[in-house]
């Protein structure tokens, strides 16, 4: 792997060293006919990389549609994707592995128990495997769009997929680079540079490196990334693009504190519960995307292209342990587990669309016929130590935690491989006829998952799903500032073996109706929309051993979600947003689930950010609100408690290519509940902290 990671390093290095050279010795271009290149072939990239793969305009997409651009990333002062999620609409946090990944649940679904609801990178499957939360460097927007989306995108959940657009190389020299340091001594450092090679080839050059501790007692965590890419545009109709984005993290697994006789805040969020003797953990992941995109005529293209990732996370932790083994009858002695965790995994994504836009008995047609096939696989060894009900091991005081015990060598408890493959053919058209846009469309996808459990005898445990997922939306535009919609779709997903069963797939069926407005010139902006969303067979974890699951009879989520922006022309810039989900499990052969919160999922999420410019400093600030949630999948009574946080930020820009920043993150200090999965593992939010950022730019 590393000899593919240094030969793309300097082949994207090599490639923006020559492209100073050559805008400097290169005599000036006629600008007609290469602006249109550009134009062309960049709009042309846009759409395919899209969520919606078209271009068409948000306010006639029959959908509910969020997009978090670069100008909101940098507005809020982002640098994961867990930074910009309370300004999606109806994302809610949950159990995220103590830190190691990003985990959410949308509209109350929150897809696969690790890794989530669909994620995609510029529309190709990402999120199989254990990868690190996502840094915003490499981010161009992310995109949330809400409902079914099975048809053209995803592998099927009903409350929404994400895709990730990623910086690609730009057909002019710029480059930015940035320096923070902040609370906890924490550091990151970026650098962005990008241009063209020659008049046919551009390069870019992304980096990351971050380091510093934590609120948490003992934790330090740090971060490398690099992430080349290349494009290749020897005409105005065909593009070839290279990205790879190479990452190491390191930190701790962090499950926070244990709640106590049910308080999830007994405990001082500061402590940590593990042993800093373990060390770290190590991420690494190798992703990279080939795609080609060619225009074959003024109405008809084609995209082709491959997606790969290649990664692995082990190390070991000492973690709170669960029922009679964790937090003893005393209220502070709380037993704990060790394990070693060795994870690794290699996905292959290829996907091959054709696009037509055609006009027929007086209809406009945006035809779009694909294929697309998955092939993972993922190695799953993991070795615990651990005690017996009423004779823990590794005990700590939960008020008084004193580490360097001597700490047990793990023994074999799980060992298996995963080989996940999946066929899709799928079609969709987008018609406009007058006032209205009508969207239909189908996949027909063709799961199969072997399991093979090596400390139980090899046992082998084969899944194997398929079936036709149907999508149909309608907008009217009734006026050029206002537009109702509805959307219906069903949704399929493959559930996994727990190593010891196999179950049937997970089926899922989303309704949405609602509005999108564009008032005042288009200075305020917005959308708001009913659901109602129903699954079956969900995979539920065991209360007793999580790792043994059961299926549950049928959740259903219902609410309203409204989102809002403000652009005034005197530079006050807004963003509210706020959800009611009713998220609970509805049938169930257990009978103490049914009526049960989802776990995690609020029934009330607001956020509002307000930024004013005045001259060359600008002020800003936002509010967060979070309604009390369910703590765990168990119907065992546990909740976390509500939140309402606050930050504020300033910039100036000393000249047009220098600002400074400050951040202010929870102004209140606030001791809130971000997460949990139990009531042993219950992860705090951090507290009142401060980051300073010089960015420059060229």
């Amino acid at each position: 792997m590393s000899k593919v990671i240094w030969r793309a390093i300097l082949l994207a290095g090599v490639a923006i060293s020559q492209g100073a050279v050559a805008q400097t010795l290169a005599a000036p271009v006629d600008g007609g006919s290469d602006d249109q290149k550009d134009i062309v072939v960049t709009a042309l990239r846009d759409a395919n990389a899209s969520i919606t793969g078209t271009d068409t305009a948000p306010n006639r997409y029959p959908q509910s549609l969020r997009v978090i651009d670069r100008a909101i990333i940098d507005r809020t002062g982002a640098t994961r994707l867990d930074d910009t999620i309370d300004l999606a609409g109806g994302v809610s946090r949950q159990n995220d592995f103590g830190g190691l990944w990003d985990k959410y649940a949308i509209r109350g679904f929150a897809g696969n128990e690790n890794s989530g609801p669909d994620i995609l990178i510029n529309r190709f499957s990402s999120n199989l495997g254990f990868n690190a939360p996502v840094d915003v460097a490499t981010v161009e927007r992310f995109e949330f769009l809400k409902g079914a989306a099975a048809a053209l995108s995803g592998l099927g959940e009903p409350g929404g997929s994400l895709n990730i657009v990623t910086k690609a190389p730009t057909p002019t020299r710029q480059g930015e680079a940035s320096l923070s340091y902040g609370s906890w001594n924490r550091v990151r450092a970026t650098g962005d540079i990008s241009g063209p090679v020659t008049s046919t080839l551009s390069a870019r050059l992304i980096g990351v490196a971050e380091e510093g501790d934590s609120f948490r007692d003992t934790v330090h965590t740090d971060r490398l990334l690099i992430a080349p890419s290349l494009s290749f545009t020897p005409s105005q109709d065909l593009r070839f693009l290279y990205q790879g984005e190479f990452m190491r993290n390191r930190a701790p697994i962090d499950r926070g504190v244990a709640a106590i006789r049910g308080n999830a805040r007994a405990m001082d969020r500061d402590t940590f519960l593990g042993e800093p003797a373990d060390g770290r953990m190590t991420q690494r992941m190798l992703w990279q995307q080939g795609s080609v995109f060619a225009a074959l005529s003024d109405r008809i293209s084609l995209e082709a292209g491959l997606s790969s990732r290649d990664g692995f996370l082990t190390g070991y932790a000492t973690q709170i342990d669960f029922g009679a083994r964790g937090v003893q009858a005393d209220g502070r002695t709380i037993g704990r587990s060790r394990r070693f965790h060795d994870f690794r995994w290699q996905d292959l994504t290829a996907r091959a669309e054709l696009t037509a836009k055609v006009d027929w008995l007086g209809l406009s047609h945006d035809i779009r016929v694909g294929v697309d096939r998955v092939r993972h696989g993922l190695d799953f060894r993991m070795d615990q130590a651990r005690g017996r009900p009423g004779a823990p091991i590794l005990t700590i005081d939960a008020f008084n935690p004193v580490y360097g015990q001597p700490l047990p060598v793990p023994t074999a408890f799980q060992d298996r491989h995963h080989a996940f493959r999946s066929e899709s053919i799928y079609a969709q058209d987008l018609i406009r006829f007058g006032d209205f846009t009508a969207l239909v469309g189908a996949r027909w996808n063709n799961f199969r998952e072997t399991m093979t459990n090596y400390v139980r005898g090899n046992l082998v445990l084969d899944t194997v799903d398929r079936g036709i997922t149907p999508r149909a939306a309608l907008t009217w535009a009734a006026s050029p500032q206002f537009s109702l919609f509805t959307s219906w779709g069903q949704s399929l997903r493959l559930n996994p073996s727990d190593g010891v069963s196999s179950f049937d797939a997970e089926r899922s069926s989303s309704t949405e109706v609602g509005a999108k407005y564009s008032l005042f010139g288009g200075a305020l902006t917005g959308q708001t929309a009913l659901f109602t969303m129903t699954k079956r067979n969900v995979l539920n974890p065991n209360a007793i051993d999580v790792f043994v699951k059961t299926q549950i009879g049928r959740q259903r989520s219902r609410g309203v979600e409204t989102v809002a922006d403000l652009h005034l022309t005197g530079g006050l810039t807004g963003t509210a947003t706020y959800t009611y989900t009713d998220a609970t499990v509805r049938n169930d052969k257990n009978a103490a689930l049914i009526g049960t919160m989802l776990s995690n999922v609020p029934k009330h999420l607001a956020a509002l950010d307000l930024h004013q410019r005045l001259g060359t400093v600008t002020l800003g600030g936002g509010v967060t609100h979070v309604g009390a949630r369910n703590g765990d999948p168990f119907a065992s009574g546990y909740r976390l408690p509500a939140y309402t946080i606050a930050r504020l930020d300033a910039s100036w820009a000393v000249n047009p290519r220098f600002d400074v920043r400050l951040d202010l993150e929870n102004l209140f200090d606030t001791y809130y509940i971000a997460s949990s999965y139990a009531d042993v593992w219950t992860m705090p939010g951090a507290p009142r902290n401060v980051r300073v950022t010089l960015r420059g730019r060229f």
